[in-house]
């Protein structure tokens, strides 16, 4: 194959150089064919290199090879050290402008303890007011109950309570009502505590509520453990045994099968709107079926789902009988034990005598216990998707497995459902189910000199849209008009907290906390921050529109923004309805009467304008602590407060226009 490559390489060389050819291939001799192919065959090949020339290649190459790497390390040296350079005069620069800006804010709150102070003693001074009321309206009623806040009449309380002979239902009822009130004052508390940042209070107040709810059932499992002791004296017809009270909210109902009739479907307790249908594994057990309705939610602050009981919690018991007591010669026979004064529970389906509760399983599918309650009508709120849960203490959260059936009737208040076990129910909801806030905006009421505003919400259920009307006296909710709140519209609460426990009670769920962050699918500010800007906002409500920012939930949790407008003509009535807040904020006009800026809170260090209107098409970005870019113009400044910042803004609109312009708001950029 070489030699042939090579004569027809040889051929393609004459063919340009026989004369006559201007075609194909020329006829050759068989002798000239080998001479070409030898000729070409024998040309000269390159001389290989010794091996002190490849020593010598290779010696240069690695001397090529460590010059450039001396290169660039020389290189790298000198970029380091001019970004150190620049770092060093970088640093400089932010420690002039740190000092300055700290000197400036130092002066500033300097110029305003005495305003603060006196705002602050006011402050106190109201809330030292509103515990005297309290108290007083405590004991114009007679109350025995303490206050939360003092410890030793807690604990004097409890030891005279625990003595309390019962001799009945209903007088256990009316001492858990006392333990139910404790309990929605300690939560109430609880809810100002968390709004405040006081997490002492916040752990004595979870403490109480735990304390209060062991000792409520205490009491009712120990007067049901008598009742069962004795419950020959309850029998009134062949039918069965009945025992039931109703107290304030709380409901109790006890039914002792002592008939075993595989023909009975249901128990009924008209009187407490509750009835259950019975399965007949239960209808042929020497058992006792117990209920009860609690209308506070004892496991709202344990729970780790995002679900929530609306309007109470059912807490449904099957119990074991003890031994029946017996009659002779006039004498009535009762084993009493150190078992006999308590309740044991059992659980749904029931294992067979012998049998390991904890491991034994059922070889067939439980028959579910049908469950219907009478609440009040309204109780569940338009919009919402109620769903029928039951409590499980392993995971500490309100769970749907083995419910089905579950139908309501916002009219009548029924709401009916099926489950394979027993213990504590209720219809659920989201807890974030009205979050993200659409929209949310606070504007003066009270005329130019009132001390009166109007907060208004827009929740992400369109029928929820809650409006707060602020005044001298306290809070009360005045929207939305529906069923299920008539019971707190129009109320005069002294303080916020306790207008939003009520609120969460109903299934209004106005209080998130960093847990509901993820399902709501937001990120939550710093409390610190948070608590920072509502006091700005506070000591702007009486005098400007103020309104929620696009680009708020973007700013990472140590930056609010809101925007605001200044209210100026009040003589014309002050345009302060609903409609001029939409209508102003719409059109964010950047200068005239209705201008609109933005607030933007740096931490806790103070506050400034930023250019991040909602009509920008992009998100702002906000300078690091420290950077001087965000302080480049006098309106970008950070000041210690609102009053800071606004009557510096307005000595910089009153520089005259032929010696100095005032600047506009600068971006937010880095």
């Amino acid at each position: 194959m070489k030699q042939a490559r090579t004569y027809l390489g040889a051929l393609t060389l004459l063919r340009y150089r026989l004369p006559g050819k201007t075609s194909g291939y020329p006829s050759l001799p068989t002798g000239l064919k080998v001479l070409v192919c030898r000729r070409v065959s024998q040309a000269p090949k390159r001389a290989k290199k010794t091996k002190q020339q490849l020593e010598e290649e290779r010696k240069q190459a690695e001397e090529a090879a460590r010059l450039a790497q001396e290169e660039q390390l020389r290189l790298e040296a000198q970029e380091q050290a001019r970004k150190a350079a620049e770092e060093e005069k970088r640093q400089q620069l932010i420690q002039v402008h740190t000092e300055q800006e700290n000197a400036r804010l130092a002066s500033e709150r300097e110029q305003l303890v005495e305003a603060f102070a006196a705002l602050g003693a006011k402050c106190a001074q109201e809330r030292r007011l509103q515990r005297e009321a309290e108290s007083w309206e405590r004991t114009l009623q007679c109350s025995p109950l303490p206050d939360i806040s003092d410890p030793p009449g807690l604990h004097a309380y409890f030891a005279e309570a625990a003595s309390r002979q019962h001799k009945d239902v209903a007088s256990v009822l009316h001492t858990c009502q006392e333990y139910c009130t404790l309990i929605r004052e300690s939560q109430q508390h609880w809810l100002a505590a968390l709004q405040s940042g006081d997490e002492p209070l916040q752990q004595h107040c979870r403490k109480c509520v735990q304390q209060w709810q062991g000792v409520m059932s205490d009491a009712i499992d120990a007067h049901t453990a008598c009742i069962l002791q004795n419950m020959e004296d309850y029998q009134e017809d062949a039918s069965g045994i009945q025992v039931f009270s109703q107290t304030g909210s709380l409901k109790y109902g006890l039914w002792i099968n002592t008939t075993k009739n595989p023909r009975l479907k249901s128990v009924e307790f008209p009187q407490l709107g509750i009835s259950l249908e019975i399965p007949k594994l239960i209808a042929l057990a020497s058992v006792a079926v117990r209920v009860q309705w609690r209308e506070a939610d004892q496991d709202l602050e344990e729970c780790t789902t995002n679900l929530m009981a609306m309007g109470g919690v059912l807490h449904l018991d099957i119990l074991s009988l003890p031994v029946p007591a017996s009659k002779s010669n006039g004498w009535t026979l009762r084993a009493s034990t150190p078992d006999t004064q308590f309740i044991h529970r059992l659980a749904y389906p029931m294992p067979p005598a012998g049998a390991d509760p904890e491991t034994w399983v059922p070889e067939e599918e439980p028959q579910p216990i049908g469950i219907s309650i009478n609440l009040p009508p309204g109780s569940i709120l338009p919009g919402t998707n109620p769903q029928a849960a039951s409590w499980d203490g392993k995971a500490q959260a309100w769970s749907t497995e083995g419910m089905s059936g579950m139908n309501s009737s916002d009219a009548s208040g029924v709401v009916a459902f099926h489950s394979k076990t027993v213990g504590r129910f209720a219809v659920v909801s989201e807890r974030t189910g009205l979050l993200p806030y659409q929209e949310w905006h606070v504007r003066p009421t009270g005329g130019q000199f009132g001390a009166e505003a109007m907060v208004a919400i827009q929740t992400s259920n369109p029928e929820m849209a809650l409006g707060f009307q602020v005044t001298k006296q306290g809070i009360q909710l005045v929207e939305p008009r529906i069923r299920r709140l008539e019971t707190v519209r129009g109320r005069t609460f002294s303080a916020a907290s306790a207008l939003l426990f009520e609120l969460m009670q109903l299934g209004v769920y106005l209080v998130p906390q960093l847990r509901d962050a993820g399902p709501a699918g937001l990120g939550m500010k710093a409390p610190e921050v948070a608590r920072a800007m509502c006091d700005d906002v506070a000591l702007l409500a009486s005098t400007h529109l103020i309104m929620g920012s696009r680009w708020n939930k973007q700013m990472g949790p140590e930056v609010c923004l809101c925007r605001m407008s200044k209210v100026v003509d009040w003589i014309e009535g002050g345009r302060t309805e609903a409609a001029h807040v939409k209508r102003i904020f719409s059109r964010e006009h950047s200068s005239g009467p209705h201008q609109v800026s933005v607030l933007m809170r740096r931490g806790t260090k103070g506050v400034a304008f930023a250019d991040a209107l909602d009509k920008n098409k992009d998100c702002p970005t906000v300078p690091e602590y420290g950077m001087p870019e965000y302080d480049s113009k006098p309106l970008g400044r950070l000041h210690a407060s609102i009053p800071a910042l606004l009557s510096a803004s307005a000595a910089l609109q009153e520089v005259p226009e032929d010696t100095e312009s005032a600047p506009e708001a600068p971006s937010v950029r880095r």
